[in-house]
């Protein structure tokens, strides 16, 4: 089998020099083609030597490594992003299992995103590059909305588009404002991850609502809720004082 080839991608020279020597300390069997830190000639070499892995740095002068992206047409190879900062980004790649570094490189998460990489195969990386692409296209990480991946590929929401959202095994039914009911392929526990503020709370093994489409509470039934879409979603008794609570001091506000 031979090597896996890779290409570097930052502008700042000595973060290229730790990320190499991590690298080749973690997976000696790695053969690093090709080291750049002009992001304006990445892409040509990108579809030149069409490597198995890129690590691409996200903030660099003249070209984003989002932009570097968007220019490639060789898209067969497995992608990690590394980066310092942007908070929005790192949690919209954790949640749809992107690929990413945070700089300073740590030679175990370096060696964990090695592993993962060797673990998938030529379809999945295909695959998933597309989706970066796509979320990259329809937003990316400044426009404000979630990616959520779907069956069919990744949809976009913000959060006050969402009324609610129902567990079903290991998918998650979302209900949108505009009436639309979304199979996402993940679990309620993840959406609820991604959605963690006083504007959601779970009210229910199954259930996750967004209390400002909340229209009623009713106590007939053991007690339940009535969204705006008409929906009734039920509220357990282990949540019941904590919903009380955030009712209360929304409407303190």
């Amino acid at each position: 089998m031979s090597k896996p080839r890779v290409i570097l991608i930052d502008d700042e020279a000595n973060s290229l020099a730790i990320l190499e020597y991590e690298i080749k300390s973690t997976s000696p069997d790695i053969e690093i083609v090709a080291k750049i830190t002009d992001a304006r000639k990445a892409a040509a070499l990108i579809d030149d030597l069409k490597p198995n892995i890129v690590f691409l740095d996200i903030e660099m002068p003249w070209l984003s490594g989002f932009e570097v992206l968007d220019q490639l047409t060789f898209l067969d190879f497995n992608l990690v992003f590394v980066t310092a900062y942007d908070q929005y980004a790192i949690k919209a790649f954790k949640y749809l299992a992107f690929d990413y570094l945070l700089k300073p490189v740590s030679s175990i998460e370096l060696d964990n995103t090695l592993k993962r990489i060797q673990n998938k195969n030529d379809v999945q990386q295909s695959s998933e590059l597309k989706d970066i692409i796509g979320f990259l296209k329809d937003g990316g990480s400044k426009s404000g909305r979630i990616p959520f991946p779907t069956l069919k590929g990744i949809e976009f929401y913000h959060a006050d588009e969402i009324i609610s959202c129902k567990a079903d095994s290991n998918y998650t039914e979302i209900y949108t404002t505009n009436g639309k009911k979304v199979v996402i392929s993940k679990t309620l526990k993840s959406i609820e991850g991604i959605l963690n503020n006083d504007q959601f709370l779970r009210v229910h093994q199954s259930h996750l609502i967004n209390l400002d489409f909340l229209i009623a509470y009713v106590k007939e039934d053991g007690g339940y809720l009535k969204m705006s879409d008409n929906r009734i979603v039920p509220l357990s008794r282990s949540r019941r004082s904590l919903f009380f609570e955030l009712i209360n001091k929304r409407a303190n506000k």
